[in-house]
């Protein structure tokens, strides 16, 4: 999957960088050119840099809250 559009960069680019030494969003800058044209690139990045290196997968959690009710306040 392209990770990054403007570069051409797949999750197998970033996985490979990773294999041959690369441990921060930095050194997959330096390696691959990520984020360096319109930067959408750079969270979907920096999470599959994290879930190869620490073998953690982000997942976003969504939390239904109930609605808030209005109370009086008091009159000083």
């Amino acid at each position: 999957m392209y990770v990054c559009i403007c570069q051409a960069v797949t999750d197998r680019d970033i996985r490979e960088a990773v294999d041959a030494g690369a441990r921060s969003m930095r050194e997959l800058r330096r390696r691959l050119n990520l984020c360096n044209s319109c930067g959408r690139c750079g969270q979907h990045a920096r999470e599959l840099l994290v879930e190869i290196t620490t073998g953690v997968t982000a997942t976003a959690v969504h939390i239904e809250l109930p609605a808030v009710r209005e109370t009086a306040v008091p009159a000083a």
